[in-house]
């Protein structure tokens, strides 16, 4: 149980650092760059996998 917390608090620190990265490449590229596209596929995984933990 302890490990399923744990596992859950990385993740949402990932998710926040993810979250910083694609504004700032959504600002500097624009919306629809290969980049911000990327980053964005990487952060919808990562909130599928937080909400299977859930």
């Amino acid at each position: 149980m302890e490990n399923k917390h744990v596992k859950q608090e990385v993740l949402l620190e990932e998710i926040e650092r993810t979250r910083e990265i694609l504004i700032h490449t959504a600002l500097k590229e624009g919306l629809v760059s290969e980049n911000t596209v990327k980053v964005s596929q990487v952060l919808d995984m990562m909130l599928n996998e937080l909400e299977e933990i859930y």
